[in-house]
């Protein structure tokens, strides 16, 4: 699915840095790819991004050409990606912020623009899942109004109204 009505937003991260929040499009593929080659492997959640760079282009063409897409840019640099694929009124997404720019505010930032953008288009539930050892994840998620609908041994389940 695409974004009709490219949107953005601009808005100053908590070290001073002016940041874009946008629809992901595919001229920002490369970009995108980038990020995700430069992950930590420390970094990855719930298996996620994947590790080759053959992994990484199958799963952003699958989740882009099945949902939603977003990016948090600095520059020209991709630091940030929301996907999110909708099914009926509800919405699971994925969030990753680059290691080098976490506890900036851009988590949060790209949640608030992707649920606004996907509320436009019919969707009223987002749903997370995170580790249960993923302490960062979980507190944006409770600040920003999710709720902890289940856990299990390894994972947290959130939900959203929006």
């Amino acid at each position: 699915m695409s974004a009709e009505g490219l949107i953005s937003e601009f808005y100053v991260d908590k070290k001073g840095e002016i940041i874009l929040v946008t629809v992901f499009v595919p001229e920002e593929r490369e970009n995108l790819i980038r990020m995700y080659e430069e992950y930590d492997p420390e970094s990855r959640c719930c298996g996620l991004p994947p590790n080759t760079r053959n992994g990484i282009e199958s799963w952003i063409d699958a989740l882009h050409k099945n949902g939603y897409g977003f990016i948090a840019k600095l520059g020209d640099r991709v630091i940030g990606h929301i996907a999110a694929v909708p099914e009926n009124s509800e919405a699971e997404f994925a969030i990753f912020i680059h290691p080098d720019f976490v506890d900036r505010g851009i988590g949060g930032e790209l949640i608030r623009f992707a649920s606004r953008v996907m509320r436009e288009k019919g969707v009223r539930k987002l749903k997370a899942i995170t580790e249960r050892t993923n302490r960062r994840a979980i507190e944006t998620y409770r600040h920003l109004g999710f709720l902890a609908v289940s856990r299990d041994p390894l994972y947290v389940y959130f939900e959203k109204e929006i």
